[in-house]
């Protein structure tokens, strides 16, 4: 009969070892997914339009029942025009960057009021064909999987349709 020295032996430390491996990524996995949250902004909305008040084509953006935080970007694209001109914009506090000739990136400054809106409108002409198009970006650490995040306005032959 073999005598074993008391103590731990290495099959042990290595059954040891090897059980302890899921366990210590489990407790590292956990703080960083408890530090991963995202806010839900619920469902707000783009909406395109060919006569946004007193007139023009443009979009509006509501907020659902949730603020949109500051940080969100909506982006405007025109195609078939030379320069998509200013915006007028009404109902929150943005920055506008107008830097590209056809494409405005407003950027909300402040939080959009769960329920409130704002509308940015173009000024053209309804006798030139174009077509804009909307997109929403979210700030990091947000979403919403029932938001409208797009919209696009297309002026065809001086019919306007919005989608």
């Amino acid at each position: 009969m073999t005598e074993h020295a008391e103590g731990i032996t290495r099959r042990h430390a290595i059954q040891g070892a090897a059980w302890s491996v899921p366990l210590i990524a489990l407790a590292v996995a956990t703080p960083l997914a408890a530090a991963s949250t995202v806010t839900d902004v619920g469902a707000f909305n783009l909406v395109a339009a060919c006569d946004i008040p007193p007139g023009g084509p443009g979009f509006t953006l509501v907020a659902g029942p949730v603020d949109l935080p500051a940080g969100t970007v909506i982006t405007i694209t025109g195609t078939g025009m030379a320069n998509l001109g200013s915006l007028s914009i009404a109902g929150g506090a943005v920055s506008v960057d107008e830097s590209a000739p056809t494409t405005r990136v407003i950027t909300l400054t402040a939080p959009l009021a769960a329920g409130a809106s704002l509308s940015m409108r173009a000024d053209l002409s309804p006798a030139t064909d174009y077509q804009l198009t909307g997109a929403t970006t979210l700030p990091a650490g947000y979403d919403s999987t029932t938001a409208t995040y797009n919209g696009s306005v297309i002026n065809t032959d001086g019919t306007c349709t919005a989608e």
